[in-house]
């Protein structure tokens, strides 16, 4: 990371961050509100939080961590505390406030996920879809080939889209004229570094369930079946936040849907995932530092020994992309070289802009995406694969 760091994004210089502690917030918790069986407390206790974001300012709360994410959570309150949500950085604001969320719900003890009906509703209504996409999948040899691998990957990059925490989230997974275009495309060097060797491991860190979940476990699916890929670890999130998120149990629970459909296809693509936990392939892996506020240049020694020698990290959506690169007011045309030698591994970004973070760009793009489409950096419409420059 640079030195001369310019200053983190908050909603005292963000509209788009105002917008989100003045409106998505409260839609979001009054959506949690409408859609789960809460206690009259846990409701008083929610609608305190959006008066609380709107008029108050961060409490000092330390005491509502559970004792493993702790370590992770007193430099925020240390910094923090006292302060208008406003003057927070973005990032660590909502973090807070996902996590204030989870407090309020008994998340630890009662199992509650105050988003899986929103997260479940997406594979619902896109039932003929799914069955579509598995039918053509299970079709594919288990030969590897980069035509597909770039298929599924644009597909995993599309599905990121479908992002519920977006008053706005669009399906362009399943609907091609919702796309625009990629901004930046490192995709060839991905697939010659996927292609180049079989057996290397991959860390997939994940963002969303529902669509974007299943597009990523077929992605998964072939580098495994393929013999591609040796390993996958799948990184999930500990615990529901920035409402769509995958946690270990979507998985179980988006398959138990899928099985449901019965669907002779989607039934042997389920029986390929297992295949491959079973035999150790995939292991699902989850970490209190994920629902943390920090960024990912204080990724703890526990995951950073895990990546392996060999991984290729593959990084989802927009929450881990402002996580890279600390969430700051980067210049677009400021250059990635060097910014991410930090993770040490061949590292890529796949996601859908949805905030006001991106590197990496020419200062003509630039002026041209502005003449285009004014809301181009938050309205899901353009997408990036962007990879760090030391390994191509």
């Amino acid at each position: 990371m640079k030195l001369n760091l310019p200053r983190p994004i908050s909603a005292a210089t963000s509209a788009f961050a105002a917008f989100t502690f003045d409106v998505r917030f409260p839609y979001i918790i009054n959506q949690i509100k409408d859609n789960n069986p809460l206690q009259p407390s846990q409701r008083a206790a929610l609608g305190n939080l959006i008066r609380e974001i709107a008029e108050g300012t961060v409490p000092d709360d330390r005491e509502i961590c559970y004792p493993e994410d702790l370590a992770y959570w007193e430099a925020f309150f240390a910094e923090h505390a006292g302060k208008r949500y406003a003057d927070v950085p973005f990032f660590d604001a909502e973090a807070y406030i996902y996590y204030r969320i989870i407090h309020v719900v008994d998340f630890k003890n009662t199992g509650l996920d105050p988003f899986y009906r929103v997260k479940t509703d997406s594979l619902k209504h896109h039932r003929d879809f799914v069955e579509a996409v598995a039918a053509k999948h299970l079709q594919q040899p288990l030969v590897f080939s980069i035509d597909y691998f770039k298929t599924l990957l644009h597909a995993t990059l599309w599905g990121n889209s479908a992002d519920l925490s977006q008053l706005e989230a669009n399906d362009a997974l399943v609907d091609p004229t919702l796309r625009n275009n990629l901004i930046i495309d490192d995709s060839a060097e991905l697939c010659r570094l996927v292609g180049s060797a079989a057996g290397r491991q991959v860390d997939f860190i994940t963002d969303n369930a529902g669509l974007e979940l299943l597009s990523d476990l077929f992605l998964i699916d072939y580098l495994l079946a393929t013999g591609q890929v040796s390993h996958i670890n799948l990184h999930l999130k500990a615990y529901p936040t920035f409402v769509s998120d995958a946690i270990p149990s979507d998985v179980a629970s988006h398959l138990e849907m899928l099985q449901g459909f019965q669907s002779e296809q989607l039934s042997a693509f389920i029986d390929r995932l297992e295949s491959h936990r079973s035999s150790g392939k995939l292991q699902l892996l989850s970490h209190p530092f994920w629902n943390s506020p920090c960024h990912f240049t204080k990724l703890p020694p526990a995951i950073m020994q895990g990546f392996g020698e060999d991984t290729i990290l593959l990084f989802k959506g927009d929450a881990n992309y402002r996580r890279l690169f600390e969430d700051r007011e980067w210049p677009y045309a400021t250059p990635i070289e060097g910014m991410l030698d930090y993770l040490g591994h061949p590292c890529f970004s796949i996601r859908t802009l949805k905030s006001e973070i991106v590197i990496g760009l020419n200062e003509d793009a630039v002026r041209q995406l502005d003449e285009i489409d004014k809301n181009w950096v938050t309205n899901g419409k353009y997408g990036l694969i962007q990879g760090n420059p030391i390994y191509f």
